[in-house]
């Protein structure tokens, strides 16, 4: 594990992230623009294949203001798939977060920002924006927001958050939307910028920066000041 470096004394990731060893993607986007070399800097180092055109961008800067990349969808066949890994199996607390700038509404179909590659059974679930609205599905439910839409052309962050037997949706740290209706994952496959079996109405026109995932941990249980600064990693 790398150290970050403040002042003359290396401090761990764990300092600045408690839950760091429970994170099991963790997405940057950094890189050099064109890039299809997409990094995964959690401690479970999964390998990403950016397929179609899915690459890194520095032609926009990310929600902190940097230009050190972001991972850009052109909304026609671009996509990360990631591995089947029990990481995907969120049969307890977890959390899925990440930073989304999309240029279209979604018209009618569902614009997948994440999911496993199947949804069928107990098994499978996507996140995804519908009309402006968050929206996550699963086998056994589809669930939007409603009042509170993901504006299109600016930073947004979305958060995904089980616990105690409660699914919420947040947009930069409001909740919108909560249900207990859900389904547990298997060990899938994950698809980023699409999802169930790459529906070629569902991908993703944007960019998404800043993607983790920690199994294990409900991060936010209710609303909080999204972060500031990218991730802590290795």
């Amino acid at each position: 594990m790398s150290w970050i470096i403040t002042g003359t004394q290396k401090v761990p990731p764990t300092v600045w992230d408690p839950n760091f060893l429970n994170v099991s993607l963790l997405l940057h986007g950094d890189g050099t623009n064109g890039s299809t070399t997409i990094v995964d800097s959690s401690s479970s180092a999964n390998s990403v294949i950016a397929n179609d055109g899915a690459q890194i961008s520095t032609a926009i800067a990310d929600p902190f203001g940097n230009n050190t990349g972001v991972i850009a969808f052109d909304g026609s066949g671009d996509y990360l798939s990631v591995p089947d890994s029990t990481d995907w199996d969120v049969s307890g607390d977890y959390t899925i977060e990440f930073w989304a700038n999309h240029g279209s509404s979604g018209g009618a179909y569902t614009k997948g920002y994440l999911g496993t590659n199947s949804i069928s059974g107990t098994s499978g679930f996507a996140i995804g924006h519908y009309v402006g609205n968050l929206s996550i599905r699963t086998a056994s439910s589809l669930v939007s927001s409603t009042g509170a839409p993901i504006t299109s052309s600016v930073w947004n962050h979305i958060a995904i958050v089980w616990g105690s037997s409660t699914l919420k949706g947040y947009v930069n740290g409001t909740e919108v939307l909560s249900t207990t209706a859900y389904t547990t994952s298997t060990a899938v496959p994950l698809i980023i910028g699409n999802f169930n079996n790459l529906d070629a109405n569902r991908y993703y026109n944007g960019y998404i920066d800043d993607l983790r995932i920690t199994k294990g941990v409900a991060r936010y249980t209710s609303n909080f000041t999204p972060p500031t600064a990218p991730f802590p990693d290795i």
